[in-house]
């Protein structure tokens, strides 16, 4: 799970600390950073995982609109398997006109090195730490993303498989398309190939399918199951089967469902086949279509899976459900002055008050 980030000139973040806990419920107001938080979260993941160029981020850019300093930060801590890892990736600007460059990419466990990428140099370790081979790399894309499962480098190997599952979710339900011409083996931000990913879930995991579909007909009036139809040479058409009357079932292309019901399926499927496998997930305003009677059995189980497991959840959420079940305990703000830099608080509340917490947040009142 993630322990701590740490972004320094992106945006709205200078010298930007926060360390999360497994279940954490983001809030804030508009322009407060939790999308730009995210963002970030997402950035690394896939500079680290898809070796794309630092170009076609568009990182310089991106830099603090108030700061004159040219380099950017970026420190990811995570817990695993007992042990502390800390990615870290400073981006500076270099040549005319300026290109982004990696300064510097490294990889410790426990404040030990077990991967360094500098001034164009990269240096692998084994597992006990000591330096094994050294070759120059191209400072414009992740050296790390270039590692494939080093055989005496298991630690390493543990962290990248780690920071592939760091998943990060806006969903859309306009953008949700019901076809599947292939397997997808990670899902869009905004979930709009879900029914290719499904596809692969599907062949991966049947017994989680399962599991999923069950969940689902508590959870979605009439509902059957899910069925990926034949609808050209290697191309699958996602379909939902709902019952109406007491024999009768009519099926539906999935982009025929409902917004909310669309939402609904994508929620279950993040439960069963992420957060359920242990996986850090950030989910931004996942119950904007979600009736108040859906999202609540969505957000216990959320609880149970992850209290009960490996996964981690973060949460951006303004919603009255989610803010009562989850701000006193596991609440925090994303506060800024003005247009100043974000910083975080605690979720205060009123212990001995007699207003619920989403109500003090309705009237700006969360922070005393």
């Amino acid at each position: 799970m993630i322990t701590r980030l740490y972004i320094d000139n992106f945006r709205c973040f200078v010298n930007f600390e926060h360390k999360p806990a497994r279940r954490q419920l983001i809030l804030g107001q508009n322009g407060s950073g939790k999308s730009s938080f995210q963002d970030a979260l997402l950035f690394l993941r896939q500079f680290v995982t898809k070796g794309d160029v630092l170009d076609d981020f568009f990182i310089l850019r991106q830099r603090t609109r108030w700061l004159s300093q040219p380099k950017q930060t970026f420190e990811l801590e995570a817990a695993l398997d007992g042990g502390s890892y800390l990615y870290r990736l400073e981006i500076e600007p270099w040549g005319e006109p300026a290109r982004p460059r990696v300064a510097t990419e490294t990889v410790h466990l426990d404040k030990k090195p077990i991967f360094e990428f500098n001034a164009g140099e990269v240096h692998l370790y084994n597992d006990r730490f000591e330096r094994k081979v050294t070759y120059p790399f191209d400072w414009h894309r992740s050296a790390l993303a270039t590692i494939v499962q080093p055989k005496d480098n298991q630690k390493l190997s543990r962290f990248k498989l780690w920071i592939g599952g760091l998943y990060s979710f806006r969903l859309n339900p306009f953008a949700m398309k019901s076809t599947a011409e292939g397997e997808n083996l990670y899902p869009s931000v905004d979930l709009s190939n879900i029914a290719a990913w499904y596809r692969h879930l599907v062949r991966a995991d049947p017994k989680q399918n399962a599991a999923m579909l069950s969940t689902l007909r508590t959870s979605l009036d009439g509902f059957n199951f899910l069925q990926l139809e034949p609808a050209g040479e290697n191309v699958r058409l996602l379909t939902a089967e709902f019952a109406h009357g007491s024999e009768k079932t009519s099926k539906f292309i999935f982009q025929e469902l409902s917004d909310g019901q669309r939402c609904l399926v994508c929620l279950y499927t993040i439960l069963h086949f992420v957060l359920a496998k242990g996986c850090t997930v950030i989910l931004d305003e996942p119950d904007n279509f979600v009736s108040l009677r859906e999202i609540q059995p969505w957000l216990m189980a959320v609880t149970d899976a992850v209290e009960g497991g490996q996964g981690q959840v973060l949460l951006i959420s303004h919603h009255p459900e989610a803010i009562n079940q989850w701000a006193p305990g596991n609440g925090v703000q994303f506060v800024r002055d003005g247009a100043g830099p974000v910083r975080v608080v605690e979720f205060q509340g009123e212990p001995e008050g007699d207003l619920p917490p989403s109500e003090l947040v309705a009237r700006g009142w969360e922070r005393g």
